[in-house]
């Protein structure tokens, strides 16, 4: 099997490719029942988020897509074709994109489920992506014995990257960074009022981020009233009083925006809800007084342009990264040790790896000695009295077992302790396995 992953993230796109790549639990859904109906026996995954957008696949290496994968003309424009289908928009981006490869693509992944590759360094929410994003795959039926080892064992080695370093010590979330920026352009926020769009998590967090800064008046807007009662539960803090109002999202906008200080957005819209119509309409009404929009959407819920209407201070994703980043000098000493336990999970994988291929040849050796077995005594059971039948039976069992035992365990000793190398699992089927 050809394991891959390609994508791109925060590190290799900008925030306009990165929304066009974005898929919802919905077009996931979609893109994994048809690039898995492309290749018979594959195994597909997606993992979009705001970040990032991969697709991980287990293709055979029959496939065409995975012979062309070592054509001397990129493949990247062909990965692109295969995953989201034809589209010009997509030609000449290749610089944006990565593809890894078996032992690199399996680094990867731990590296993202250790938090290593994360914009937020340490950060746990991905450990919370990946499980839903598995548990899609599982439920498309895109997933098969090679995903149903590699994903559980990377979320084991984000969980060891965690527990053995403290890389996650110190980790600045997303409402942290936000709060960061608001208090740049507004400085103190005692008194000031907050419109929170949408119910994201990261959403919450920064609320609570808020909170912690004695802002209590809060404006939630939500598709549902029972989606914005449970967005002020969450963010209530014990003992804490928020004089808070609640409005539908179809209603009432730029009455809420008017009368807000800081707009937090995180909806799952693919289209701005905001447009810079609105807040120029808006901070005519406001005389041009300080508005800062924090947009935690991908897609973006507010237009780009709105942040070039006087006194909007509008903030994207990709802004928290300049806050996020000042705070990783005080944990660079614990990469070293992240890095070697994502090493030594991968050896620990890939000789794992082995029972799915080693496997089969030990089944088989046992199943064919057995049909042996049977038909050679049921050839000769009628020289013996029917009394005597059990005692045969039992006796040629034991002798089976005795003389299949050493290479069966040889077998086992090698898959379990040091691993088969490829041409070494490839030469054991060609020598046990029926073509």
């Amino acid at each position: 099997m050809e394991l891959l992953v390609f994508g791109l993230n925060h590190k290799t796109a900008p925030l306009g490719l990165r929304e066009r790549w974005s898929l919802s639990p919905g077009e996931s859904e979609l893109a994994l029942e048809r690039i898995s109906s492309e290749i018979a026996g594959s195994e597909h995954l997606i993992l979009s988020t705001c970040n990032r957008t991969e697709f991980y696949s287990a293709i055979p290496a029959s496939s065409g897509l995975a012979r062309n994968l070592d054509q001397e003309n990129s493949p990247l424009g062909e990965l692109t074709n295969f995953y989201l289908g034809g589209d010009e928009e997509n030609a000449g981006l290749d610089e944006h994109f990565y593809l890894y490869r078996q032992e690199n693509a399996v680094k990867h992944l731990f590296r993202v489920a250790g938090g290593l590759d994360s914009m937020i360094v340490g950060e746990t929410e991905i450990m919370r992506q990946l499980k839903d994003a598995f548990a899609l795959s599982e439920k498309n039926s895109a997933s098969g014995k090679m995903f149903r080892r590699l994903f559980p064992k990377a979320l084991k080695v984000g969980k060891k990257v965690r527990t053995s370093t403290s890389i996650s010590e110190g980790c600045i979330t997303p409402g942290q960074a936000a709060l960061r920026l608001a208090m740049e352009a507004l400085g103190e926020l005692t008194g000031k009022r907050a419109l929170l769009i949408g119910s994201g998590v990261v959403a919450g967090l920064t609320a609570k981020a808020l909170i912690e800064q004695d802002l209590r008046n809060f404006t939630v807007m939500n598709r549902t009233t029972e989606s914005a009662e449970a967005m002020l539960e969450e963010i209530k803090l014990e003992g804490d009083e928020l004089e808070a109002e609640i409005v539908p999202l179809d209603s009432g906008l730029v009455d809420a925006l008017a009368s807000a200080d800081l707009v937090i957005s995180s909806t799952s819209s693919l289209e701005p809800i905001i447009t810079a119509e609105n807040i120029g309409s808006v901070q005519r009404r406001r005389d041009s007084a300080p508005l800062v929009i924090i947009d935690l959407a991908v897609p973006r819920d507010i237009e780009p342009a709105s942040g070039e209407i006087g006194g909007v201070h509008l903030f994207n994703i990709d802004d928290l990264n300049r806050v996020i980043q000042g705070n990783l000098s005080s944990r660079h000493d614990q990469f070293a040790k992240a890095e070697e336990i994502v090493r030594k999970q991968i050896e620990v994988f890939y000789g794992q790896m082995n029972y799915l291929e080693v496997d089969p040849v030990i089944r088989h050796l046992i199943e064919r000695f057995e049909i042996i077995r049977r038909g050679e005594l049921q050839s000769t059971l009628e020289n013996f009295p029917p009394d005597q039948h059990e005692a045969v039976d039992r006796m040629t069992r034991r002798l089976v077992n005795k003389l299949i035992y050493f290479p069966i365990e040889r077998l086992k000793s090698i898959r379990d302790m040091q691993g088969l190398s490829e041409d070494e699992i490839a030469f054991l089927k060609k020598l046990f396995l029926p073509k």
